[in-house]
């Protein structure tokens, strides 16, 4: 974490994201988001804000994404079928 705050990343790209943290512990991204949730929070709060690094997506809290909920239109938005009528 020192290293990427510091600018001096030897695994990773050096972006501040939680996937160049991982790289850099040497560790799969979903260990430090599962194991090591303590340090996720620790490295987001160290560093400076922006919304895509650390927020986490609607489709990770189960809520339909504004793409998909225009996707599929509404019993109300559908043509009706008179074909077999």
């Amino acid at each position: 974490m020192d290293r990427l705050l510091a600018e001096q990343a030897t695994a990773s790209d050096g972006s501040l994201t939680v996937v160049a943290l991982a790289v850099e512990a040497g560790v799969h991204r979903m260990a430090l988001m599962k194991r090591h949730a303590d340090l996720k929070i620790e490295f987001c709060e160290r560093i400076p804000p922006r919304p895509s690094r650390c927020q986490r997506r609607r489709s990770d809290r189960g809520e339909p994404s504004p793409e998909s909920s225009r996707l599929s239109p509404t019993s109300e938005e559908r043509p009706q079928n008179t074909a077999g009528r």
